[in-house]
């Protein structure tokens, strides 16, 4: 051996040595990129998410105490605040579920439930697209002993959901996807339509044909699961005045059905509701926020009618610019503008297509 090859030798033995007597220098330069990259780009998004979630406890209804609101974020980008369940346990003790939403989120409801609740005796669906609904298979094979309220039409998309899923996969693609295909639910698990006790069911058709929606009594409050009857919120965008809202008039939308149910909600308010959204978060002074839908509806459908001649995304441009509840739109975080103009876009070919087929 020459002593160049010793002395590279040793460099070699001295270099092992500065590395660590535990050998893991490879391992704490990893740590240290990990830590750099952390105050980088990942701090930014944890920050923005914080400041989110300050923003959305400012303009939200404070929840009476044991009503809990579980977000279910999806895997794409920007669909948080977006999908949800309530949990409760009502006036007779059952512990109750509205809207378990998709398959891909089932693990993640029932890690919030665990920190809440010891089981669910009840679940509430106000409709069966996948988004609410999709996962109540997979959900009652976690939770054996739940019953499921559905609309009669929608029993037979929870026990033999694959017209369900291929409609969806056409409807919604890659997005059904994301959600996940649905399980069927065992029909031993559905109730029979003839009423519940300690829960008004409100038939709500025009987002679905079975769309129903909840009222609930609620520590002398009453809660109303309104589904997507009364539109879509954000209160992320919601200014100090005014809410951020829109329809939920996606494709095989009724107008006049859900004008007609938006009526029927009117009609059964006494002051002391507290609507709760599907998407997303609730609401006091309900009357106004109903009032607030059914013009808001009105309003889409004149201008619809008006552009029908013209490209969705100039319609959609159009009520961006003009409609005084979707103001906060602009000062969302890039990846929630792009998810709200998608389903807007959609609320948008729903409207369409009823106007051309009236």
């Amino acid at each position: 051996m020459t002593c160049t090859d010793e002395r590279r030798k040793s460099s070699d033995r001295r270099s092992g040595d500065r590395r660590g007597a535990d050998g893991r220098g490879a391992d704490r330069r990893r740590d240290f990129q990990t830590a750099a990259a952390w105050r980088g780009p990942e701090r930014r998004v944890f920050e923005r998410r914080k400041s989110e979630r300050r923003t959305i406890e400012r303009r939200s209804a404070i929840l009476p105490e044991g009503l809990h609101l579980l977000d279910l974020p999806q895997s794409r980008e920007g669909f948080r605040h977006l999908i949800s369940a309530w949990f409760f346990v009502d006036s007779l003790g059952r512990r109750v579920v509205v809207d378990p939403g998709p398959p891909s989120t089932i693990p993640l409801l029932s890690d919030q439930l665990s920190s809440i609740a010891n089981g669910v005796d009840l679940v509430l669906l106000t409709h069966v697209h996948l988004d609410h609904s999709g996962g109540v298979g997979q959900f009652c094979e976690r939770y054996k002993g739940a019953k499921v309220m559905v609309h009669p039409k929608g029993r037979k998309h929870l026990t033999h959901p694959e017209k369900l899923w291929q409609a969806s996969l056409a409807t919604l693609g890659d997005i059904a996807e994301m959600y996940g295909a649905p399980l069927p639910l065992a029909p031993e698990s559905l109730l029979d339509w003839d009423g519940l006790q300690g829960v008004t069911v409100l038939e709500t058709p025009g987002h679905a044909p079975h769309h129903i929606s909840f009222l609930v009594p609620f520590k002398g409050e009453r809660l109303l699961f309104v589904g997507e009857a009364a539109g879509t919120v954000l209160p992320l965008a919601a200014s100090p005045t005014l809410p951020y809202m829109h329809p939920a008039s996606l494709p095989k939308f009724d107008y006049t059905k859900a004008q007609d149910s938006l009526h029927k909600i009117e009609e059964l308010l006494q002051g002391d509701e507290l609507l709760c959204y599907s998407h997303w978060g609730a609401a006091r002074r309900a009357r106004n926020r109903i009032a607030l839908a059914k013009g808001q509806l009105g309003d889409w459908l004149s201008v619809v009618s008006e552009m029908r001649s013209q490209p969705e995304d100039a319609i959609v441009d159009h009520l961006l610019s003009r409609d005084s509840l979707l103001k906060g739109y602009s000062d969302l975080p890039e990846d929630l503008r792009e998810r709200e103009r998608f389903f807007i876009k959609s609320s948008v070919e729903g409207l369409l297509e009823y106007v051309r087929e009236a």
